[in-house]
C-alpha cells in the first residue's frame, strides 16, 4: 500500500522542526512494520490547525487523496491532521470517495469507506475539538484576569523601550529617551516621517532588529502600553472567520493601570492618538505631495491685500498666498528658478533667497528673550493633568463597579442604564480634557537655549512652518524694478513681517 506521512505541531519555538522529526520517526516505523511502502511526506511546521489558517502541505496532501496518489495516511494522532469540524468533514469526505483510509501512530486504524469507521473519525474529532474549546476557555480566562489584574503581555515580541525581567517590563535604558522623543514630536506637530527619520539616525532598530518605517512607528505610538495601561478585548471565538484585527481599536477596549512603569503621561498618549486618528490629517502615498517649502501656500501676498493691482487683479479668484512653481527649463536642460506666484494676481518671485532671508530673520527672533518667555508660559499653563488621570481612573473603576451591580441584581435594568450613561459621559469629557493638556504646543521644542538655530537646521519642514505661523505672518510686496544692488539678491523692505500679538 502507498503510504503518506503527515506530520504538524502548532508551536516550534525554536524553529529546529524537533517535534515534527519525532513525529515523523514514529510514523516511518510504523510503515516499516506495516510493510508499506512511503511516496511522500507533508510537514506543515509551526502551523495551528484551529487558528483558520490555510495549511499548504494539508492543502496538498489533500489533492493527492483526490488523484488516487495515496492509499493510507499516517500520522501521529488523528489531531495532528484535522482539528475543526471543518478540516474533519473535508478530511472524512475525500477518503471516503477515494478509499483512503487513515492510521494515526497513537490509535487504531480507520477505514473511512465503512460507516463505524467514519463514526469513529467524528467521535475522535469532537473530543479532539472539545479539547481545545475547553483550553481556549480556559486560556481567555486567564488572559482576562491578567488584565484585571494590570499585568503586561509576556509573550511575543518585546515592546521597543522596555525590558522584560521577572515577569514585568522596566524601561530600556536607551529605548526608552527615544520613545518619549516620538511622542513629544508627533504631539508637537511633526510627521511620521520625521519620527522614524529621528529613530534611524539615533541608530535605533525595531525589537525584531529592522529599520525602523512608518507603520511601525504609528503601531508604537497607537499603543496604550508606553502610558502604562494595559489593553484587553476578547478574541473572536473558535472557528469564526473573524480575526483578531476584527477587535476594537486598543482606545475603544477596556483600559487598566498597568504594574510597569509608564514611559509618558496618558494625557500624552490620548494627544499622540487624537493627532493619528484625526480624520482630516492628511496622509502622502510616496511623499508626492508632501509640504517641501517654507513658504507655500503660507506667506501672503501684500500685493493683493492691500489693492494695489489693477481693477482687473480685484476681479481674479484664488486666494493671496503664494504658491510654488518653477521658471522654464535652461537651455542646458536645467530646472528653472524655483518661484513664489500669487494664485490670484500671479504676481511672483524668486523662492529661494527669501526663503534664506526668512529663515535669518525669523531665527534671530526666536533668540530673543521675550520669545523665550511666551514659551514658558505655554508650558506652565494648563488644566490640572493629575487631577483628570485621577478622576478617569475611578470612572472607570466605577464602571466595572456598575457592571457587578448590576449582574447580581442589585440595581434595576433602568438604573444600571442611566447610571453607566452618565459615567461613561462623563469620562469621555474627561479623556478629551486629557488629550487637549497632552496634544503638545507647536513651541515646546523652541525651549531652551538655542531654539532659533534648532529651527533653522530642523529637518521637519511641517513643524518649523507650523512654528512660524503661530508667530509671523510673512507677506512678499512685488520686487522693485530695476536691477538689485551688488551682491545683494534681495530687497530686504519687500518682505513683510507681521509679529503676532500675544
Amino acid at each position: 500500500m502507498r503510504a503518506a506521512i503527515y506530520l504538524r505541531i502548532s508551536k516550534d519555538k525554536s524553529g529546529e522542526a524537533e517535534g515534527v522529526e519525532r513525529q515523523a520517526e514514529d510514523c516511518r516505523a510504523l510503515i516499516d512494520v506495516k510493510d508499506w511502502t512511503l511516496v511522500e511526506t507533508y510537514t506543515d511546521n509551526d502551523k495551528s490547525a484551529t487558528s483558520g489558517r490555510r495549511r499548504p502541505d494539508f492543502e496538498a496532501l489533500l489533492q493527492a487523496v483526490e488523484r488516487q496518489a495515496v492509499d493510507v495516511i499516517v500520522s501521529w494522532n488523528a489531531d495532528r491532521l484535522y482539528r475543526t469540524p471543518a478540516d474533519r468533514l473535508r478530511v472524512v469526505e475525500a477518503c471516503r470517495e477515494h478509499g483512503v483510509s487513515l492510521h494515526p501512530v497513537r490509535g487504531t486504524g480507520i477505514d473511512m469507506t465503512t460507516p463505524n469507521g467514519r463514526m469513529l473519525a467524528g467521535m475522535l474529532g469532537e473530543m479532539a475539538w472539545a479539547e481545545v474549546e475547553n483550553k481556549s476557555d480556559r486560556q481567555r480566562r486567564a488572559n482576562r484576569q491578567a488584565a484585571d489584574k494590570g499585568k503586561p503581555w509576556m509573550t511575543g515580541p518585546r515592546p521597543f523601550g522596555y525590558d522584560r525581567r521577572d515577569g514585568n517590563l522596566l524601561p530600556h535604558e536607551t529605548e526608552a529617551p527615544l520613545v518619549r522623543d516620538a511622542f513629544a514630536l508627533i504631539t508637537s506637530g511633526a510627521s511620521l516621517n520625521s519620527v522614524t527619520k529621528m529613530l534611524n539616525r539615533a541608530g535605533a532598530r525595531t525589537s525584531l532588529g529592522n529599520e525602523w518605517r512608518h507603520n511601525n512607528v504609528r503601531v508604537m505610538l497607537l499603543n496604550p502600553l508606553y502610558a502604562g495601561l494595559r489593553a484587553y478585548a476578547e478574541m473572536p471565538p473558535l472557528g469564526s472567520k473573524l480575526s483578531a484585527r476584527s477587535r476594537p481599536p486598543v482606545e475603544k477596549r477596556k483600559l487598566t493601570p498597568g504594574t510597569w512603569e509608564a514611559l509618558v503621561p496618558e494625557d500624552v498618549w490620548r494627544a499622540s492618538l487624537a493627532v493619528l486618528r484625526d480624520p482630516a490629517r492628511t496622509t502622502n502615498v510616496g511623499n508626492f505631495s508632501a509640504v517641501r517649502h517654507l513658504g507655500s501656500n503660507l506667506f501672503r501676498c501684500a500685493r493683493c491685500e492691500d489693492q494695489l493691482g489693477t481693477e482687473a487683479d480685484a476681479k481674479r479668484s484664488g486666494q493671496p498666498v503664494m504658491g510654488v512653481n518653477y521658471t522654464n527649463p535652461r537651455r542646458s536642460g536645467e530646472q528653472g528658478h524655483r518661484i513664489y506666484k500669487c494664485k490670484r494676481c500671479h504676481a511672483s518671485r524668486r523662492a529661494d533667497p527669501i526663503d534664506e532671508f526668512v529663515g535669518k530673520v525669523f531665527a534671530a527672533r526666536l533668540d530673543r528673550d521675550d520669545i523665550a518667555d511666551l514659551v514658558a508660559v505655554e508650558a506652565e499653563s494648563g488644566p490640572d493633568v493629575a487631577g483628570l488621570r485621577r478622576e478617569a481612573g475611578e470612572l472607570r473603576a466605577r464602571l466595572d463597579v456598575l457592571v457587578e451591580m448590576f449582574g447580581k441584581d442589585e440595581m434595576t435594568r433602568d438604573q444600571f442604564t442611566s447610571a453607566n450613561r452618565r459615567a461613561r459621559d462623563r469620562l469621555a469629557e474627561v479623556e478629551g480634557q486629557l488629550t487637549d493638556a497632552g496634544r503638545g504646543d507647536v513651541l515646546a521644542g523652541l525651549r531652551g537655549p538655542g531654539a532659533g538655530q534648532r529651527w533653522l537646521t530642523a529637518d521637519d519642514i511641517q513643524w518649523r512652518r507650523a512654528v512660524l505661523a503661530a508667530l509671523v505672518e510673512v507677506a512678499l510686496n512685488p520686487a522693485k524694478s530695476g536691477r538689485p544692488k551688488k551682491g545683494e539678491q534681495l530687497d530686504p523692505t519687500t518682505v513683510e513681517f507681521r509679529w503676532r500679538q500675544f
